[in-house]
């Protein structure tokens, strides 16, 4: 045998070993995805996570639906909790209540903490959030006679939270989505839309009103509490406002100029009052009060008010 038949069989003998080797290799292969898939068929499924804002059935606005009949015997004793709200307060004991713009993203549990800057950067499961939850002001206490109640919720590029808020900057916007629900635990509740305002977020603000503000000693400390949010409306509406209603107010922070908030203040619907509000003659404000900051920025100078 020469040397070129030689080499003409080591040559094939290599071949051989290597195609012998990848066959092995593919049947290890193949093999083995059978024996994983087996595998993943008999694993126990895992559950999906519960979805952080669970859908709460909120009450339908109509001309014709009224929150309570006239003849309601009102009994007296602790306040009971709304049944629709025990799995989620079981979920967090912070929850108050549930918030609702129509037409909006605002759809979302508003929670409660001795520290505002807490749900800030906290999410409804007490996670680390940068986006953070609504939250009531810690000035409140749902189990007493609130007669003005301020939430907070950041505004966010994504337009979540209270983002939505900014488009109340525009009449015509407002005219079309007059009212907002506010359910707390005890009781359902639609607002009507009185004023949109601004306010300084520092009370160094020469013109700054302490909006935050839940109890009043007398009618009259609250009717200079209504006077000072209807002064500052962009708008005039034709939303009347007396010392026995009960105010929300929206908070979310806006950038016209440094440290600046915008406010979305409403009143509650009264027993046997339709939700439907006549928007039709509502107008700009002329005169609206700014924080004395709006006015070194764009310049002008505050109306003349009795209370300033």
């Amino acid at each position: 045998m020469d040397n070129e038949e030689i080499k003409v069989k080591k040559t094939y003998r290599r071949l051989i070993a290597v195609v012998s080797a990848l066959i092995l290799l593919i049947a290890a292969a193949f093999i083995a995805s059978i024996i994983y898939n087996d595998f993943q068929e008999q694993k126990p499924a895992v559950a999906e996570a519960p979805q952080e804002e669970p859908v709460i059935e909120e009450p339908v606005i109509s001309d014709e639906q009224e929150q309570e009949p006239d003849d309601v015997i009102e009994e007296s004793g602790p306040p009971v909790m709304m049944a629709r709200f025990s799995q989620l307060i079981e979920q967090n004991a912070d929850l108050v209540g549930w918030i609702r713009v129509p037409n909006t993203v605002i759809n979302y549990p508003v929670l409660y903490c001795k520290d505002n800057a807490y749900y800030l950067n906290h999410d409804f499961n007490k996670k680390y959030s940068a986006a953070g939850t609504p939250f009531l002001d810690m000035r409140a206490d749902l189990l007493e006679k609130n007669q003005s109640l301020s939430t907070y919720a950041h505004y966010l590029k994504d337009g979540k939270m209270y983002s939505a808020l900014h488009n109340y900057k525009s009449l015509n916007y407002y005219k079309e989505n007059p009212v907002f629900v506010f359910d707390s635990l005890y009781e359902e509740g639609v607002y009507k839309i009185f004023s949109v305002f601004y306010m300084a977020g520092n009370a160094s603000d020469k013109l700054f009103y302490n909006f935050m503000k839940a109890h009043f000693d007398s009618d009259e400390e609250f009717s200079n509490h209504i006077n000072q949010i209807l002064a500052r409306s962009i708008f005039l509406t034709a939303v009347d406002v007396t010392t026995d209603d009960q105010l929300v107010l929206m908070t979310c922070c806006t950038y016209e100029t440094d440290n600046l908030r915008l406010i979305i203040a409403g009143r509650k619907t009264r027993p046997g009052e339709s939700y439907m509000v006549d928007t039709e003659n509502a107008a700009a404000n002329p005169e609206p009060l700014y924080p004395q900051k709006w006015y070194n920025a764009k310049g002008g100078r505050p109306p003349e008010l009795p209370f300033i």
